[in-house]
């Protein structure tokens, strides 16, 4: 019955008038864990749960085309509760159309959660980048890192966020260490990387000493022989004895600043015998403070010299504008010449403004033509990221970025083979397609060795 339906279905929608607007779903796959999140995916016990990746708004949903489905619309998402052993979708939009979408495999299943990529386009429509990735990078590594309402701990003195472009908060914190609150400011042109570096609200002192049976007091306490670490500290005058069997050889006050880590090291010409005498230590305050400063990551691009060359054509949006080369100027209006094979980096200038980046890959000899007067819908962007933070991304064997990456005005038509390297794991590969008009999310999963 399902089957005759679909065919019905199928032959409403040949008998519509063709039409520009369009809507597809692609990318469809079975998940279990939300890698940004650090969290399994819920599931439904009686039905197929169903998130699909758009920024669009406005789409209704029947299972198998004839029950309505209740669309949850989410923060670039929208989510979907299915009935099991749904097999096709019927979508449609009052802008874009509508589409016939058969479920890969065995249909949707209850109690199973399942990702796709929904893409939209017609004539004039421009894609905008909604989102950015921002990196923290937060010492001590074992703090607790909330962005928004959203909370994650930190592993490896890192944690990822693919935020909305605008303004967020965040809030730091760790044991023994003063609370850090601060916002970012999330732009659309590059990806921030926010050093975080929590204050410790403790000071510590650390003794070493040229004796072997040196024993050393802090405020009338042993903390050990020869070498040793006190606990923690309050700022201030700390009283320093060391002992050698019934001789003080060291009565001293040490002043430690807020949350110092001071180091001593004792020569033997410092250790003199000398009366033990009575100190009243009384522990004071020094105020420092400690701002981190926020910095960008600009991912540079290298340009392999070689005796092969392809001629290519670089054409500026009008005679006016200046077209630049890896940030060197290159020409006005228009530039044709020979290019090493190899990626580049392309933008102009035009009164001062400059354009974003666009990329060049000069991959063979063959005539290659860069018109930036076209719609911008001859290009794609992909938004690259990973279960590991900092791990190498080669686009087509050349260095572009560290995940995660957003890499924009990718051509549409070039084929992309992506793979991420990093020390102790094995290598990710995938081959995708950008899609023009529109962000294509690629992500990708590394394994330790």
């Amino acid at each position: 019955m399902q089957k005759k339906l679909l065919v019905i279905l199928l032959i409403a929608v040949l008998s519509l008038p063709c039409v520009a607007q369009k809507i597809s779903i692609g990318q469809f796959k079975r998940v279990k864990f939300d890698l940004a999140t650090k969290k399994f995916l819920p599931v439904d016990k009686k039905m197929a749960t169903l998130d699909l990746k758009t920024d669009e708004k406005g789409f209704t949903f029947k299972a198998d085309g004839k029950t309505a489905i209740a669309a949850q619309e989410g923060d670039g998402k929208i989510t979907l509760l299915a009935p099991h052993k749904t097999a096709f979708l019927l979508v449609q939009h009052p802008d874009y159309g509508q589409l016939i979408w058969k479920v890969p495999g065995k249909g949707l299943r209850k109690k199973k959660h399942y990702q796709a990529v929904m893409q939209t386009d017609k004539p004039g429509k421009e894609y905008k980048l909604s989102k950015q990735w921002v990196v923290f990078q937060v010492s001590p590594e074992n703090a607790i890192l909330q962005v928004d309402s959203t909370v994650a701990l930190v592993r490896n003195g890192t944690a990822q966020f693919h935020l909305p472009l605008g303004k967020h908060g965040y809030h730091a914190e760790a044991p023994f260490f003063e609370e850090l609150s601060d916002s970012v400011e999330v732009i659309d042109s590059v990806k921030l990387v926010v050093p975080l570096v929590l204050q410790s609200v403790y000071s510590y002192l650390t003794v070493r000493l040229p004796v072997e049976d040196g024993r050393i007091f802090i405020d009338g306490q042993p903390i050990g022989i020869r070498e040793a670490t006190s606990g923690h500290l309050q700022p201030g005058d700390h009283h320093l004895i060391v002992m050698q069997k019934e001789t003080c050889y060291v009565d001293t006050v040490i002043n430690l600043s807020k949350g110092e880590k001071k180091v001593l090291t004792l020569k033997a010409g410092d250790l003199r015998a000398r009366p033990l005498m009575a100190r009243a230590i009384t522990p004071g305050v020094v105020a420092t403070d400690t701002i981190a400063a926020d910095s960008t990551a600009a991912d540079s691009i290298s340009v392999p010299q070689d005796s092969l060359k392809a001629l290519v054509t670089i054409t500026a949006p009008d005679e006016k504008t200046q077209i630049w080369l890896n940030r060197e100027p290159l020409a006005y209006g228009k530039w044709e010449g020979h290019l090493a094979l190899g990626f580049y980096s392309v933008s102009t200038l035009k009164d001062g403004l400059e354009s974003k980046t666009f990329y060049l890959w000069v991959d063979d000899t063959l005539p290659k033509v860069l018109d930036l007067s076209l719609p911008k819908a001859s290009y794609g962007v992909l938004n690259i990221h990973s279960n590991v933070i900092g791990a190498t991304i080669l686009l087509n064997r050349v260095k572009v970025g560290v995940t995660p990456c957003i890499l924009e005005n990718i051509p549409a038509s070039m084929a992309c083979k992506i793979c991420l390297k990093k020390e102790g794991y094995h290598d990710a590969n995938l081959k995708v397609m950008p899609v023009p008009n529109d962000m294509l999310d690629v992500e990708l999963n590394m394994k330790p060795k």
